[in-house]
């Protein structure tokens, strides 16, 4: 994978839950490389779920999340790993990668 600057990010008929309560459905955007993007809304819009399914840390139930024109939504742990080298993320209050522990958390810049 070539980056220059920034890379593509789009999504096709994505649809996030947490058990009954549906966050966003059908959402499907492109943010083009090399373009800013801001994500704006109200408090508890789905702002930071969406974030973290961008970086695959979180799973749509449906659709496609395509970086660079791969779709993390199918990538092994492996390659998603690559694909997250591509992003620099600092998160609200400081929180912590809720898929790892907290020695893969404090090594995750090191890595």
């Amino acid at each position: 994978m070539e980056v220059g600057v920034g890379v593509e990010v789009r999504t096709e008929s994505v649809t996030k839950s947490f058990g009954s309560q549906r966050i966003w459905q059908d959402v499907s955007l492109t943010l083009p490389s090399g373009e800013v993007s801001a994500l704006l809304g109200p408090s508890g819009t789905g702002k930071s779920v969406f974030l973290k399914s961008l970086i695959g840390l979180l799973r749509p139930e449906r659709g496609s999340i395509f970086i660079d024109g791969t779709d993390i939504t199918t990538c092994s742990n492996k390659e998603l790993y690559e694909i997250r080298k591509l992003f620099g993320v600092l998160f609200q209050d400081g929180a912590l990668f809720g898929s790892m522990n907290l020695f893969d958390n404090v090594a995750f810049p090191l890595r």
